[in-house]
């Protein structure tokens, strides 16, 4: 006979992100402004492709027709997010399947350069040592995929990361140094442990702790569910479209 896992109202949950993934940026987006999560503790838990924890974590590039998807439908979970999609649009119009090639043979991908998503990261990890994580996060999402229409720009360029760091209030150098510094070495291992103990093989991820394991959901588009499961209310919540000035005061 199974165990029961018996729900009901937490006030706590993990969420795991990288900022090569526009669904996790969609996620971070919303829930810094969203006023239903307002009242939640969420601990931030940067995890990259390079950490695919035995090839657990799924890598889109690999796949071309995941490609062909991905970015069509970060647009359209933008769009429903109040955020601006056009950065998405047109990033679609470059993984669009032409109909004279013959799939069949093997399995096609993006062939990508090295991408030192570390460097980011890590950077992340000072921020949030300094109380501005959420700021830290939010500003290099927008920044990354246009949320606010005033241009793309490289988040790992570390003159990009210099000027994010000083918008946000801390130190620019010792953000694009926290790397090679080692200082974040330890909790970001520990981070992983925490991503393997949670199953953790897509972003963004969430898991609230149970009495039983933890309850995870995968997915920017499962957040109703998420918060459904938060306040063990009977019907799904609508969680609308936010606004971009709406910063929650907990997510500062």
């Amino acid at each position: 006979m199974g165990v029961l896992l018996i729900m009901r109202a937490a006030n706590s949950f993990r969420f795991y992100f990288s900022f090569r993934s526009p669904f996790a940026a969609i996620a971070i987006y919303r829930l810094r402004r969203a006023a239903q999560f307002g009242d939640f503790q969420i601990e931030l838990i940067p995890v990259w492709p390079e950490n695919i924890f035995g090839g657990h974590m799924d890598n889109p590039t690999d796949n071309l027709f995941k490609m062909a998807y991905l970015f069509v439908d970060a647009a359209r979970q933008a769009d429903d997010a109040g955020i601006n999609a056009g950065f998405f649009r047109t990033l679609a119009k470059n993984f669009t399947l032409k109909n004279n090639v013959d799939y069949a043979p093997e399995k096609l991908g993006i062939q990508m350069p090295n991408e030192n998503w570390g460097l980011t990261h890590h950077a992340f990890n000072y921020a949030q040592e300094q109380g501005r994580g959420w700021a830290f996060a939010d500003a290099v999402c927008i920044r990354r995929f246009d949320f606010d229409g005033q241009g793309p720009q490289d988040v790992l360029n570390p003159k990009v990361l210099q000027a994010i760091a000083s918008q946000v209030g801390i130190d620019p150098d010792k953000a694009i140094n926290a790397q090679s510094s080692g200082l974040y070495d330890e909790r970001q291992a520990a981070f992983i442990k925490s991503s393997e103990a949670d199953g953790v093989f897509g972003v963004p991820f969430f898991a609230i702790d149970r009495d039983v394991g933890a309850e995870v959901f995968w997915g920017n588009d499962r957040l109703g569910f998420l918060l459904k499961s938060l306040t063990d209310v009977e019907s799904m919540p609508v969680i609308p479209q936010v606004d971009a000035t709406a910063i929650q005061t907990t997510r500062r």
